[in-house]
């Protein structure tokens, strides 16, 4: 958990998810939700080969 889901939580959910096992699949949430992620972690995970498509910032009562 992060403070708004918009950047360390995201950047773990990524990360972990980047390599997992097709049936395995880590989300974050936080309450209240920022609406949106951080520039900064999109970036960093595109620059580490890490796909950002589908990331954004969800509050803990949609998981």
């Amino acid at each position: 958990m992060c403070t708004g889901n918009s950047c360390r939580s995201i950047l773990a959910e990524a990360t972990f998810n980047h390599p997992a096992p097709a049936n395995w699949h880590a989300m974050s949430g936080q309450q209240p939700a920022a609406g949106y992620v951080h520039p900064r972690s999109l970036a960093l995970l595109a620059r580490e080969g890490i796909a950002t498509t589908g990331y954004h910032s969800k509050s803990w009562d949609n998981l």
